[in-house]
Parts: C-alpha cells; structure tokens; sequence
C-alpha cells in the first residue's frame, strides 16, 4: 500500500500471537500449556487491547490448577492487591539475582520465608485481581524486586518464556550454572489439584 490515508477508518485487529517473537515461545512447547498474552504485549489474556504493555507472561489455567514453582526459591512476599495481582506469590533467586511472580491466584500454599522447591505446589489459580475473569497465571520474571515497578514499566522485567526449558520433571537435573524455568502449571491440561 502506498496511500496511507487507505487506512482512514479501518480496524485494526492485532491477535496475542501477533507480539511473539520467536524468543518468546520456548523450544519445548508443552502440552496443555496455553499463552494467552506474552510478555510485552498489547492485548490481554481476554483477547482485548491493553493500554499498557505486559509486564509478564499470562498462562491459561483453569480455577483450581495447582501454581508450581518454576524454580527453587524463597518466598518473600505474599500478595493480596486486588487491583492488580490480586492474590500471589513473589519468590526470590539470589544466587542468580532473580524474582519471580505468580498472580491472580485463587489461594497461596506458602508462607512468608519458605523455601520451595522448583516443581513445588505453591497456589492455586484463580481469578483474583486484575484477571480480567479469565483463569490465569501471571508468571513474571524480574531483575530486581517484582513490586518495584509499575504497570506497563519493562525496565526491572524480562521475558520469562527466553529462560523456560519446559515441563518440571522431578526426574531431571536443573542447571546449576544458569538460571532456568519451568512451566508454572501443569504440563497436562486439566490438572487439578486433588488435594483441595
């Protein structure tokens, strides 16, 4: 098109997919796992635009599916913040400098000071929050601590899905040398946590 004013009164609609990059989708896509918004984009896990870009990775979940860890890690902050987050979890990595969140939970398994596991149930999933009512994870990956920063600010986040290696399996040995994850949620869909 060489006419730009073509577009004068056209729609524009721009799907989730549309702001993946391939270093947004790991090697290993699991099964059952589903991404509805990535990092960085403009539409949520709704499927409608947000007015800021995403600070994390939002993974289909249904109500009720058992939150892991997506690496071994200490809980520093539990979160109840019904405006954004919601109900979650923000577990430190000090040997690598890393935090990770985990929002919109239904309930935490945690406490504050725990040490976990990688693969460890830690909440489960829900819609608390800024959910927009669809049953999520909000995975976020950050370089400092994940309360320090605002909506739609990049600066103290990075993608998550560059750094997943794929479904936790309890037979596996983790890298010690570099920082990785996991999925949060299990790799088979509809897995509930039986324990409830």
């Amino acid at each position: 098109m060489t006419d730009p004013r073509a577009l004068l009164g056209a729609v524009l609609v721009i799907t989730a997919a549309a702001w993946a990059t391939p270093a947004d989708i790991p090697a290993e896509q699991a099964p059952g796992v589903v991404i509805l918004s990535p990092y960085r984009s403009l539409v949520g896990a709704n499927a409608r635009p947000r007015l800021l870009p995403h600070a994390g990775v939002d993974i289909a979940a249904p109500a009720g599916t058992s939150v892991l860890a997506a690496a071994d890690g200490t809980v520093i902050l539990l979160i109840d913040y019904e405006p954004g987050c919601g109900i979650g979890v923000v577990l430190s990595h000090p040997a690598f400098r890393r935090w990770t969140a985990y929002c919109h939970l239904t309930r935490t398994l945690v406490g504050s000071g725990q040490t976990v596991s990688r693969g460890e149930p830690i909440g489960l999933s829900g819609t608390s929050g800024n959910s927009a009512s669809i049953p999520h994870v909000h995975l976020e990956l950050c370089t400092r601590a994940c309360a320090s920063h605002r909506d739609g600010d990049l600066g103290g986040t990075q993608n998550p899905l560059a750094v997943v290696v794929g479904c936790y399996d309890p037979t596996r040995i983790y890298p010690a040398d570099r920082f990785v994850l996991t999925w949060p949620v299990p790799c088979r869909a509809g897995t509930v946590d039986a324990s409830r």
